[in-house]
């Protein structure tokens, strides 16, 4: 049996729900336990296993446990939690700093408060605790629960606006680095790591909303304005023409009437507001056979800080989880805008991945 303790610091606030999500913040044991199956699960199990003719799944189940069909079975790992010097409070996107219309705040918009609405949450501040793994298995796994946890506090998060920025993690005092870590996996170039440079936590929020919008906001005004007439100057975003078609459909434009979205490929459900009514963008039908059901966007934006306290901005592409394809149709799988299919592509994900504004470096 291993036993291995890991310190993590959060250096982003975080929005992790317990009962009362509205009210308190919690860190669960539960939660970290699924993190750390997603993150296993992407990077295509460990290498030391699959030598033993172990596939990923059998690595998963021996791992984590099965609750499918008459098989259950409980898995290998316990996961505890630690509380050692946690701070919280209750608060809406504002009281955390971003103010409206600002780049951190296009990260936290679910949390701005408006008029009727209070968008507040539990909140843990800042502080660290304490990250328990027991392994019920042979000492020789030790390595490889290692590199697990590496994994998880450089690149992981908890709770509600993970993948934007939030609940960003630290792990203090690491047995090993980052790259190090992720060659104990299968499949580690499932995902791809870019950076920008950041003086501080704030600081990589923002530059990371900046990055974000200028991808996703069409900012129509902004760049018919400025450019308007001159061929030399590019749109103020990089993103504008995804960004105006996936505008142009929702508003009906005929121009665009059998071209394909591209926004949803970042992430569902859309609640897209026009001038003629809500649009709602879903990921299924909402049939019992094809429930709407929601679709985690395949960028996460994580702030990192290293070993020598050196901050990054981290922009994440997982392949492996990338807008996936109907095996029917042998084409990406639609959307749903209000009950109408709407095909989708993977352009703007291939194009913010290829950064050809030349924002992001090679990361680590």
């Amino acid at each position: 049996m291993i036993r291995l303790t890991c310190n993590l610091e959060l250096i982003t606030p975080c929005l992790c729900g317990g009962a009362e999500p509205n009210k308190q913040a919690e860190i669960r044991p539960a939660s970290i336990r699924g993190q750390l199956r997603w993150w296993f699960r992407v990077l295509g199990g460990f290498k030391s296993l699959a030598a033993q003719g172990m596939s990923d799944r059998e690595q998963e189940e021996m791992i984590f446990g099965s609750a499918a069909g008459d098989g259950r079975k409980s898995g290998k790992l316990i996961v505890r939690v630690r509380m050692t010097r946690i701070q919280q409070s209750r608060r809406d996107s504002e009281a955390l700093g971003h103010r409206p219309f600002s780049d951190p705040a296009y990260l936290t918009f679910p949390m701005q408060s408006r008029k009727n609405v209070d968008g507040s949450r539990g909140v843990i501040d800042s502080g660290t605790f304490d990250l328990i793994l027991t392994w019920r298995g042979a000492t020789e796994f030790r390595p490889d629960l290692a590199a697990l946890t590496t994994v998880y506090g450089n690149l992981g998060s908890l709770g509600f606006r993970s993948r934007r920025a939030m609940g960003a993690l630290c792990l203090l005092e690491p047995e090993s680095g980052l790259t190090a870590a992720l060659n104990r996996f299968s499949t580690a170039n499932a995902i791809t790591i870019r950076s920008m440079s950041a003086n501080s936590a704030s600081n990589a929020i923002s530059k990371l909303g900046a990055w974000l919008r200028q991808w996703r906001s069409h900012g129509r005004s902004i760049d018919h304005a400025k450019n308007r007439g001159d061929a030399n100057q590019p749109p103020q975003n990089c993103g504008f023409a995804f960004a105006k078609r996936d505008h142009d459909i929702g508003y009906g434009n005929p121009d665009v009437r059998s071209d394909p979205a591209f926004r949803p490929a970042l992430g569902l459900p859309i609640i897209q507001r026009t001038g003629r009514g809500t649009n709602n963008w879903e990921f299924g039908r909402g049939t019992f056979q094809e429930p709407k059901g929601r679709f985690a966007s395949p960028v996460i934006l994580r702030p990192h800080k290293d070993a020598q306290g050196n901050w990054h901005a981290l922009v994440i592409f997982v392949d492996a989880k990338q807008w996936p394809d109907d095996p029917a149709k042998g084409r990406p799988k639609s959307v749903y805008i209000n009950g109408q299919l709407r095909t989708v592509s993977r352009d703007l994900y291939d194009a913010m991945k290829a950064d050809a504004p030349g924002y992001l470096q090679s990361f680590p």
